[in-house]
């Protein structure tokens, strides 16, 4: 242990006082605040002033939808042009950035017609989302006076109803659930983004002590076991301090998102959707961030021990970073049903538990129970996987030229 914690020491101290620990960590409270405030910023905004032109072949919407759009909060720039306008001149209109697209309306636009919208902007959501809103309203306005319904009858029959989805699992009342998705998905990359960067280190570290030969030095003066798991130790402290200080400066800006967003003329009602994190939610991110970077960068101090070069270790780290990356896309699984038996399974497997499950728990979705086996499979898969890993470390630590095989690992690991 003497050695393990000398070793753990002196990883820690290199990695914190190098620059760009200090710049990562400075820059990291204004990456936690960004990402509270620019999604709510760009949820205010939208499409502010997109230049747009009607080309209106009915002669009964154009007028309506135009009036609506350049009234809107995106305040829009609409203009009808001549219903004879051909496709082709608007396109070059589009190419040319005079405007950024354009609405074609065709003479049964009001029966079977479908309204197209071509424009440079068309992949933005809030742009699809009003496009549909305006031009549905404006077509079913335009039928019920057709049908001989007067004005006030009509506003009647569109006025939307009010509704709100509020995320909740019966225990409170529940908040936006747009919101708690934002910061679960928020909490859970930034998981995935911390043990892929500190886990990718320890294998670096590793491959770099490998081939300049420092650690046929540090073999002599240390068990391999106390070098690696004083290695993870090290660069874990260093890692958990980092993150420590983001959720830190993080928890701040979320619990005042109504002042901070207010700064950038954000409605309060966008910065109350965006709930607040309880102490209980931080510590199970925090819970599961150190097992699932001492489960990965064991494999990653494995992997470095049977590799000689950077290029080898590249290579062999894939499968590896294949098991994160199922993991950052499943979670659109949780999000999808957080209590469906899909999200309960994967959140149970130690590969992907790091990252869904605190995603998972801050939607109220899983249970203490659930949490506590799930770490505690976490914690007895990350035993065994550091056996193993300590086992190739001794061995293929000292060994060099070809990369071992799969046959030649097992034999490592009965050695």
């Amino acid at each position: 242990m003497r050695e393990t914690f000398v070793i753990a020491k002196r990883e820690f101290l290199e990695r914190v006082r190098t620059k760009w620990f200090v710049v990562m960590t400075i820059l990291g409270p204004f990456v936690m605040v960004g990402l509270i405030v620019i999604p709510a910023v760009l949820a205010s905004r939208g499409s502010d002033g997109a230049k747009v032109e009607i080309i209106d072949q009915t002669g009964k919407l154009g007028s309506a939808v135009a009036m609506v759009l350049s009234n809107s909060d995106q305040h829009w720039n609409v203009a009808l042009v001549d219903p004879a306008t051909t496709d082709e001149h608007e396109l070059e209109r589009v190419r040319t950035k005079a405007i950024n697209g354009f609405i074609r309306m065709p003479p049964d636009a009001l029966s079977t017609g479908t309204t197209i919208y071509r424009g440079d902007n068309a992949t933005n959501q809030t742009v699809g989302f009003t496009l549909k809103i305006v031009i549905t309203s404006a077509i079913e306005a335009q039928r019920g006076t057709d049908l001989g319904l007067t004005p006030l009858q009509v506003a009647s029959l569109l006025t939307p109803p009010k509704i709100e989805a509020l995320h909740t699992t019966g225990k409170t009342a529940g908040e936006s659930g747009g919101g708690t998705f934002v910061i679960g998905y928020i909490i859970a990359f930034i998981l995935y983004f911390v043990i892929t960067l500190y886990g990718v280190n320890v294998l670096r570290s590793v491959v770099t002590e490998k081939s300049t030969r420092i650690v046929e030095l540090m073999v002599a003066a240390a068990k391999p076991q106390s070098l690696m798991s004083g290695k993870i130790l090290g660069v874990g402290g260093a890692s958990l301090a980092q993150i420590a200080v983001w959720f830190l400066f993080g928890g701040i800006a979320l619990a005042y998102r109504v002042e901070l967003l207010a700064k950038f003329h954000v409605s309060s009602s966008i910065a109350n959707a965006l709930p607040a994190l309880s102490a209980d939610q931080v510590l199970v991110a925090v819970a599961f961030f150190v097992f699932g970077f001492l489960f990965y960068s064991t494999m990653y101090a494995g992997i470095g021990a049977t590799v000689s070069s950077e290029q080898d270790s590249q290579q062999a780290a894939i499968p590896i970073t294949m098991f994160l990356m199922i993991g950052m896309v499943s979670m659109t699984a949780v999000t999808g049903d957080p209590r469906g038996s899909t999200s309960a399974l994967m959140t149970l497997v130690p590969m992907w538990s790091p990252m869904l499950m605190p995603l998972r728990y801050i939607l109220g979705a899983a249970t203490p129970g659930e949490v506590a086996l799930s770490l505690g499979i976490l914690a007895v898969t990350t035993v065994l996987i550091a056996r193993a890993a300590a086992k190739i470390y001794r061995v293929g630590i000292l060994m060099y030229g070809k990369r071992p095989g799969f046959g030649e690992l097992l034999h490592w690991l009965r050695y």
